[in-house]
């Protein structure tokens, strides 16, 4: 359940639809520690995100991730954007490789 909701938070390749607040609040409670913590896991949601591979449980999420990151948060109240802002900035420090990448299939999705 928790790596399903960080698929939701960390990307945005879906159309740019407003968010629910249930879809905000599932990314809101997300564990993003544990997740980040687990190489395994974290591999897997970050391919999925990136579309590298199958999502399984975890394609709500992806979905949701990826309109939080496309969107910017705009949907988000205060402290959704603090936290959106400490996972954005965590993958970009943390997981560079991925953050490029995922900042690559953002703006293609927008041409």
């Amino acid at each position: 359940m928790k790596v399903f909701v960080v698929l939701s938070v960390l990307i945005a390749f879906t159309a740019a639809a407003s968010l629910t607040p249930a879809e905000l609040d599932l990314a809101e409670a997300f564990d993003y520690e544990a997740l980040f913590s687990n190489d395994e896991q974290r591999k897997l949601v970050f391919d999925c995100i990136l579309g590298k591979a199958e999502c399984g449980d975890y394609q709500k999420m992806a979905e949701i991730s990826r309109k939080v990151l496309e969107s910017k948060c705009a949907d988000c109240n205060a402290s959704q954007k603090a936290k959106y802002e400490i996972v954005l900035k965590t993958i970009q420090t943390k997981y560079e490789p991925f953050y490029n990448e995922l900042l690559k299939n953002v703006a293609a999705k927008k041409e």
